[in-house]
């Protein structure tokens, strides 16, 4: 779910303006400006090439971003386009509509939304998105307090969110339920901790595959209490695919500056890793992840019992 809106290109005598490039379109408010999808391009090539070079550019603050925007160039039809998540936060949507009224002036432009609407850079700020909000608050509600009461999950800036019941039920009691679920969400994204990532090893003899997470001696460290194929895996393997999930336990033998010094002294069932850790050493963050705390070479082998 998400709402979009549209800036035409600047014409010109033979054409239009040159795509503005990922630098000067980060360039465009007076703040900084980041973008969240790029993986592993190069910072430079990434920032001189033209905005139309990517299916899309998620675009935050680092500060105040919960789920960030997306922008991307339309090479046929010569628009900029402005995609904002349902529900984003109250930081989202200001920012956004703060980006789309500076496309707007920059090219001399007007904004239609998804809908046919028209606005200018002067009233755009008129939009409701408020309504937005609430309307992605009640497609959770109905999701994790139906008649087949599930998890339900959305893309942050940094990490996914997962929704249940307790979490939407201190949302809709507070006296702001926009901006109880916007700082809810914000939290989670700058939580100083590192968002493992989940790994997938296909056995050669048998053809098992099997999941697997890694934790690190003396880093705090976000992980699912019970894996499942996060989405961004979900095209290259299902959940019905995997034969068991483990974690290896990562310790540090020497100088932390030197990759050479990390050894995996152990792997362990993940759920054994779980029922193994004590709770005064971790927290949920949300319906479907913990943050454990930093252990030490000893706690963090006491873990293999």
């Amino acid at each position: 779910m998400s709402v979009s809106f549209y800036v035409q290109n600047k014409k010109k005598f033979l054409g239009y303006e040159p795509v503005l490039n990922v630098e000067t379109a980060l360039s465009l408010l007076d703040k900084e400006l980041y973008s969240y999808n790029t993986g592993n391009i190069d910072i430079n090539d990434l920032l001189l090439s033209p905005v139309s070079n990517y299916q899309c550019l998620l675009i935050g603050d680092g500060k105040d971003s919960s789920r960030g925007f997306e922008l991307f160039y339309d090479n046929k039809d010569k628009y900029y386009s402005v995609r904002v998540f349902t529900p984003s936060s109250r930081e989202d949507w200001l920012l956004a509509l703060e980006y789309i009224k500076a496309l707007a002036k920059k090219f001399d432009s007007k904004i239609i939304s998804e809908t046919g609407e028209e606005y200018t850079a002067e009233n755009i700020d008129k939009f409701d998105y408020e309504r937005d909000i609430l309307y992605g608050i009640e497609v959770i509600s109905s999701r994790v307090k139906g008649d087949e009461p599930t998890l339900y999950s959305i893309f942050g800036i940094n990490r996914v969110v997962s929704f249940n019941q307790e979490m939407i039920d201190k949302i809709e009691n507070s006296d702001s339920p926009i901006d109880t679920f916007s700082n809810m969400v914000k939290e989670i994204q700058y939580l100083d901790a590192y968002s493992a990532n989940q790994r997938f090893f296909k056995n050669k003899e048998d053809g098992r595959i099997r999941g697997a997470y890694t934790l690190t001696q003396n880093i705090r460290t976000i992980l699912p209490y019970k894996p499942s194929v996060e989405f961004e895996n979900s095209d290259i393997v299902k959940n019905e695919d995997i034969a068991f999930w483990d974690i290896g336990l990562v310790t540090i033998d020497g100088d932390e500056n030197d990759k050479d010094s990390y050894n995996v002294a152990a792997y362990l069932n993940y759920d054994d890793f779980i029922k193994n850790l004590p709770e005064n050493k971790y927290r949920f963050i949300d319906a479907s992840y913990i943050m454990v705390e930093p252990l030490n070479r000893e706690e963090l082998l006491g873990l293999v019992k």
